[in-house]
């Protein structure tokens, strides 16, 4: 339980750095934070579970599960990219919109394996999470999807050659970016006027602003400019298949200590004059001072 707390610490510490604006540093604290969930799930645990407990798994607390803390490794290396691609777009200048779109890509992948971990490896844990965090990560997931899209949209574009390629993706990239009709379909979970995703209403109005003012400036240097044929649906050889996933764990390992007495030495326990002399000493000093 206390190496679990210390990655939740480290993770803390990571949203403190974005909220401050600190992207890099929230980066390898997240880093930090799955090296300690990996550490859990691959050695400490199956180690504890080994010796064997009379303890049933639904008696533990969520965080004592290898499938918890081998999902939350995954949740939090797809957290930490999320800092590197806020990196990215805050530098000055037009960013590598390819590399961007992956790297969105890369995190939804790495948040929908978040999803089958824990469903497949602790669905008894997973009944014990608040539902409204699951809520969150499927709009996460749809978002980072759009994301892509609107990315690779860009970089297309920006290649000043496929204007019809680019026109399409973006118009994809806005349909996932709509709420969906409903659990199945494609788009984002709606968002209610009780969803603790509530903050974020203001946030997704504006993006959609933007990519429908975009879509709009696009058409219309196509139809005055370029003249490119605008295909119904993305080719499939520009379509990205496969996103990227820098993010790696960082190294966690405990260290060899010696471990402490839980008593005292009959030496220690044997009373002896001089010392009790000498703190009586001490003690009548400092009150004859104050």
């Amino acid at each position: 339980m206390v190496i679990v707390c210390q990655a939740l610490g480290t993770a803390g510490a990571a949203s403190d750095a974005c909220i401050a604006g600190d992207f890099p540093g929230a980066g390898r604290e997240l880093k930090k934070a799955a090296g300690i969930m990996k550490f859990l799930a691959e050695d400490q645990l199956p180690k504890w579970i080994s010796r064997g407990t009379n303890v049933e798994d639904k008696e533990l607390p969520v965080e004592a599960s290898v499938g918890i803390c081998d999902s939350f490794k995954t949740l939090f290396l797809a957290v930490g990219q999320q800092m590197a691609i806020a990196t990215v777009l805050v530098k000055p200048g037009i960013p590598n919109y390819t590399l961007v779109a992956k790297l969105c890509l890369g995190v939804a992948e790495n948040l929908e394996t978040f999803v089958n971990t824990i469903r497949s490896k602790a669905a008894l844990q997973k009944e014990k999470i608040d539902p409204n965090f699951f809520t969150l990560i499927t709009f996460q997931i749809g978002l980072h999807n759009a994301l892509c899209l609107y990315f690779g949209a860009r970089g297309i574009w920006e290649g000043k050659d496929k204007y019809g390629i680019a026109i399409v993706m973006l118009s994809e990239a806005i349909a996932a970016m709509a709420t969906r009709r409903n659990v199945t379909s494609k788009g984002l979970p709606e968002i209610s006027s009780k969803s603790p995703l509530k903050a974020l209403s203001d946030d997704l109005t504006d993006m959609r602003a933007h990519m429908a003012l975009v879509l709009r400036e696009w058409e219309k240097d196509n139809s005055m400019v370029y003249f490119e044929a605008v295909p119904r649906s993305i080719p499939e050889e520009y379509k990205i298949k496969k996103g990227l996933m820098m993010m790696k764990p960082d190294e966690f390992s405990l260290e060899d200590v010696e471990p402490l007495a839980l008593s005292l030495s009959e030496e220690a326990m044997t009373p002896n004059e001089d010392s009790d002399r000498a703190l009586a000493e001490e003690l009548q000093k400092r009150w004859n001072t104050e």
